[in-house]
């Protein structure tokens, strides 16, 4: 992929005091004004994971399913962030569909399944 298409379908967040500011018109002009070699790194790479759980539906019937998730960087504590990732969704999802709430969710498993790669022209 060019860069440049990168930049058309990528969002950005600037790095700043207390947290992000979203400038994404700002570095999408920046990369491409930006000469491919200008690059060191020749793309992104993310770790693909299956997440198994289980949960208790509103109506007291104990299930199990699947989630996935991309994370950009592989590190000791990936289990930490998936399961900070899950909860945020729980409760993203009992917020929506009250009628459908699930509780006492549990993480069974968390299994690398493999690593997914956006490689640039450089």
């Amino acid at each position: 992929m060019h860069i440049h298409k990168y930049a058309d379908i990528a969002y950005f967040d600037e790095i700043g005091i207390g947290g992000t500011i979203p400038e994404t018109e700002k570095y999408r002009e920046l990369i491409k004004k930006l000469h491919p070699s200008q690059f060191l790194s020749g793309g992104i790479r993310a770790t693909f994971y299956e997440v198994t759980y289980s949960y208790i539906t509103i109506r007291g019937n104990a299930r199990t399913a699947k989630k996935y998730i991309l994370l950009h960087l592989e590190h000791e504590d990936y289990d930490i962030e998936i399961e900070m990732q899950l909860r945020d969704w729980v409760k993203n999802h009992n917020a929506k569909r009250p009628y459908r709430k699930i509780s006492n969710v549990t993480i069974l498993e968390i299994k690398p399944m493999a690593y997914a790669g956006l490689r640039f022209e450089i």
